[in-house]
């Protein structure tokens, strides 16, 4: 379910520079934390016209995108992963899109894009808006899916409950606000997916022990590898991968209209196709019985 330029690109080059930072007193939390200050600078680039400028705020937040690469990387490098370290990288990962869209709507501000066949219906503002929501709507989904096929499929059980009802047990007053914001897009991962908001007593997963036994068993068939692929092609590092080749090619206008029409349907596609998929694993399991 990564994106397959993380895979293959990114992450090569992350172990590279992990292997420099162990020998310093740099810590995970560090290089996340530097990461919003330059998708703050690709930001202020993509504000520009020309596409010099375009191209160096795609190569900066590229840069950005390869350090959330390392952080994960280095925390278990020197074993120092935390859950703590976990919320502030989402944190600064949802940061780091805020401020290049903010780049991105100031652009459109200054520079107004050709009218099309979309202007009498949405205005700039609002394929902006769509384009955005549909990449956090990938970003949230794919987290959520990820945690759910991962644990099943490495631990023979749906941790998505469970988890959140850990980070929730470990609130306490001296929490810090990247934990509370972790949590709070817990429960709403959970309140989109689940259809109830979380209650840490009661609340279960709708992923029965037949339907984990059943996907157990479909782990290697071509309809789940199909799901990784589509994911894998579908999240939110995918959706950033795309926006940064828009900037290098200078079609910054025309990848936001894609993303407001096309990628809309695409990402609501790929959530319903893995509804499906979970829902008819019972059905299948009793099918392959028969």
């Amino acid at each position: 379910m990564e994106d397959p330029l993380n895979r293959y690109y990114r992450y090569p080059i992350a172990r590279w520079i992990v292997r420099a930072l162990m020998r310093t007193p740099v810590t995970p939390n560090q290089v996340t934390l530097v990461q919003p200050l330059f998708a703050a600078l690709a930001g202020y680039l993509v504000t520009f016209d020309d596409p010099r400028h375009l191209a160096a705020g795609a190569l900066v937040f590229e840069l950005r995108s390869i350090l959330d690469c390392v952080d994960g990387a280095l925390a278990r490098a020197k074993r120092m992963a935390s859950p703590a370290g976990h919320a502030i990288d989402a944190l600064a990962d949802w940061l780091g899109v805020t401020f290049l869209y903010a780049g991105i709507f100031w652009h459109f501000h200054l520079h107004p894009p050709p009218d099309g066949p979309w202007s009498a219906v949405l205005s700039t503002n609002g394929i902006l808006l769509l384009a955005l929501l549909q990449g956090a709507l990938r970003s949230f989904s794919s987290d959520y899916f990820k945690l759910k096929y991962c644990s099943i499929f490495e631990r023979g059980t749906d941790e998505t409950v469970d988890v959140l009802r850990r980070k929730i047990q470990a609130l306490g007053p001296s929490s810090s606000f990247f934990a509370h914001a972790d949590v709070f897009i817990g429960r709403m991962g959970h309140l989109a997916f689940e259809h109830e908001w979380f209650d840490p007593e009661r609340s279960r997963s709708s992923t029965g022990a037949d339907q984990v036994k059943q996907l157990i068993r479909e782990e290697t068939s071509p309809l789940t590898r199909l799901i990784g692929a589509l994911w894998a092609i579908s999240n939110g590092d995918a959706f950033l991968s795309l926006v940064v080749l828009t900037l290098l090619t200078d079609q910054l206008w025309l990848g936001q209209v894609f993303f407001a029409t096309g990628g809309v349907v695409w990402i609501v596609a790929v959530i319903a196709l893995n509804g499906w998929f979970l829902r008819g694993a019972s059905r299948r399991g009793k099918l392959a019985v028969a």
